[in-house]
């Protein structure tokens, strides 16, 4: 008579050993491929916002909604209500356009949203906080030099209990310094030191192309690389009688 031959403890060891060296193998491969799958629907999301500022500038006579303003204003990009990009993309919430998947909730006095506007495209452009806080009008697009070289939005630092109580937050429009992963330590921030991609952001360009890059880093101070603030100024013409010529 046969008899049924089952495994030896060897045999069950060599599986195990073999399950986990595939699983080791297969689950970074599966967590980058999620993480390109989040990075892809974030650039999609921003090249739709790219699409809204166009049509924005069409109905405005060549310009774009303000960063910022006051409480009450209708000018600025981002609100909820009838002004800004409301009426081009009527949508909110955190699985909407207005977020980067990667947020997956938010306790906050305000709509959710991870992205930020580039605080120099007013008119007129490149003026420094908080003097630039009474430009209400936004950026008249022929003044943009290089529109392939100038950020429009970019992903924001997420703040926690630092802006008028509320949990949730992140900055309606900045430059450089408040891009999510600029600088390590930052008072109120949620992983300051951390991009939302693993190593990188997505950047909307004022052409309407969105590119994935690590955000610049600090030198001194709120500064910046030089190659990383100059695609923040409108006039690269000023920014060079600023900061000084290509080191």
């Amino acid at each position: 008579m046969s008899r049924n031959r089952g495994f030896t403890l060897t045999e069950l060891l060599v599986v195990i050993a073999i399950i986990a060296i595939l699983a080791a193998i297969l689950f970074p491969i599966l967590g980058k491929a999620k993480l390109m799958a989040l990075r892809a629907q974030c650039a999609s999301n921003l090249r739709q916002f790219g699409d809204a500022f166009s049509m924005y500038e069409q109905d405005w006579e060549g310009y774009w909604p303000a960063p910022g303003g006051l409480v009450g204003d209708r000018s600025y990009w981002s609100q909820t209500g009838s002004g800004g990009l409301e009426l081009y993309i009527n949508q909110r919430g955190v699985s909407s356009i207005w977020c980067c998947p990667v947020l997956k909730d938010w306790h906050g006095l305000y709509a959710p949203r991870t992205y930020s506007m580039n605080s120099y495209l007013r008119s007129p452009p490149d003026v420094e906080y908080p003097t630039c806080c009474s430009l209400l009008c936004g950026a008249w697009v022929e003044n943009i030099e290089e529109p392939a070289c100038t950020v429009l939005l970019y992903e924001g630092m997420h703040l926690e209990g630092g802006f008028r109580d509320s949990l949730d937050y992140i900055y309606r429009c900045a430059n450089w310094s408040r891009v999510q992963g600029y600088s390590e330590g930052v008072v109120h921030i949620v992983n300051s030191g951390k991009p939302w991609h693993g190593l990188v952001n997505n950047y909307l360009y004022c052409d309407g192309h969105v590119k994935a890059r690590p955000p610049g880093p600090k030198t001194k101070g709120t500064l910046s690389t030089w190659h990383e603030m100059r695609e923040w100024y409108v006039s690269k013409r000023y920014f060079v009688s600023r900061y000084g010529e290509e080191p």
